[in-house]
């Protein structure tokens, strides 16, 4: 512990192949505090009391409202829905589904994953002094009873992968949100594969081919084109199940902000870039220019503790942890090594074809948040068109109104039927 300075506390536990960490931003004189608080969580059972129970449901139907409320939420579910489907885990929660829950059952499950401190590991990171320290992690986590029987029962091989299929051909779509002020958000999507085999070069080339991406990106819509500030690429790599065995599977996000009237040939231009990638691979700057930002990265990492702990539960759910946590640290930092010496603009040319669909066109879902216009502006932009277009236009604008006189027909005819 006393090789990992800083100022916050990180306890991070470890069920099974899950991961759950309890986050206390505090000083090192707090750590106290901050074990008593994993003591609790190991022997109370939480019992739910009416009060209570309806705080909290209002509280969550409350953020739901408000979720509902945020034009970028329903941009997110719809990316969702489509690069998922229907999967429960990455369904968004509904008020009727709090209406279906049972306090009583959640409760008791909760407690019941608090039963068996044998399936944890607690990980401490920050400035600690050990000898202030380990009194209290005897005190409070070795004071944590261990039941006669064992509570849970699983093998990590046996465990499933979440129940997905990203699509198999091109989905292009806008969804359209009333917005306070009028935003564009993009996110191009493609499915991502990596077969079992040398899986620790592969996710870090995972790692090193999205830095690319979003170099390549950036330069191309921001200071070629001159019609974005920022471009992000981001990596899902937790649809496989955690085995030590089969592939890994997940996706690549590229996601970019943008005038909403050009957004669809930004997509198309993003598209282009990344097939010349494939097709013709990167330059010799291009890869001295993202192993530099990845040994930057990496160097100031070391300095903070969310890095460590993130590292130290990332070797954990690794497939090659076996029990010895230096030696899952030795393969993921010869696996980086061997990745950095290998990187070439050839190898990276053969990875982007291998890792991503290939060619890039072939399979790929674009969302598009755009703002939805009110009809004072619809009319606006009616009575403001050409000569030319006028015709065209007037015409849109008579069926609209034509159909809004058949609704209104219709619900007046449904509501004199309710009267009656």
């Amino acid at each position: 512990m006393d090789m990992l300075a800083g100022k916050r506390v990180e306890v991070g536990t470890k069920l099974g192949a899950y991961m759950r960490t309890f986050s206390c931003d505090c000083s090192p004189t707090d750590l106290e505090t901050a074990l008593q608080l994993v003591y609790q969580l190991f022997m109370t059972n939480v019992i739910p009391r009416e009060e209570e129970v309806n705080i909290v449901m209002q509280m969550a139907e409350e953020a739901i409202h408000a979720q509902e409320r945020d034009p970028y939420t329903a941009f997110a579910n719809r990316v969702k829905e489509l690069n998922y489907g229907n999967s429960y885990f990455f369904r968004p929660i509904r008020i009727r589904d709090l209406r279906n829950v049972d306090p009583l059952k959640a409760c008791e499950y909760f407690s019941s994953c608090f039963k068996d401190p044998s399936t944890f590991t607690v990980v401490i990171v920050g400035n600690i002094d050990p000898k202030i320290a380990l009194p209290l992690i005897l005190q409070y986590l070795g004071g944590i009873p261990k039941p006669h029987e064992p509570v849970l029962h699983f093998n990590r091989d046996d465990l499933k992968g979440l129940p997905f299929t990203f699509p198999k051909t091109i989905i292009r779509e806008v969804v359209r949100s009333s917005m306070v002020e009028a935003q564009c958000s993009v996110q191009l999507c493609f499915p991502v594969q990596l077969k079992n085999g040398t899986m620790v070069e592969e996710i870090h080339c995972v790692g090193f081919l999205s830095k690319l991406l979003e170099t390549k990106i950036m330069q191309v819509l921001r200071f070629k084109h001159g019609q974005i500030y920022s471009a992000g690429v981001s990596v899902f790599l937790g649809g496989n199940k955690p085995s030590r065995t089969g592939d890994v599977r997940g996706d690549i996000s590229i996601n970019f902000s943008c005038d909403p009237e050009i957004s669809s040939k930004l997509v198309d231009i993003a598209l282009d870039e990344i097939l010349r990638l494939q097709e013709e691979g990167p330059s010799n700057d291009d890869i001295s220019a993202i192993l530099e930002i990845e040994q930057r990265a990496h160097e100031n990492g070391l300095q903070e503790n969310y890095y460590w702990l993130e590292r130290i539960l990332r070797s954990y759910q690794s497939r090659v942890y076996s029990g010895d946590m230096g030696a899952s640290f030795m393969m993921q930092d010869e696996g980086r090594a061997r990745l950095r010496e290998s990187l070439t603009p050839s190898a990276a040319q053969s990875a982007l074809r291998r890792i991503l669909p290939y060619p890039c066109k072939k399979q790929y879902t674009a969302v598009i948040l755009m703002p939805r216009k009110s009809w004072f502006k619809l009319l606006r932009s009616f009575f403001k068109s050409s000569p030319t277009n006028y015709v065209r236009n007037a015409k849109i604008l008579a069926g609209i109104a034509g159909l809004t006189i058949l609704g209104l027909s219709f619900w007046r005819s449904s509501r004199s039927g309710v009267k009656s």
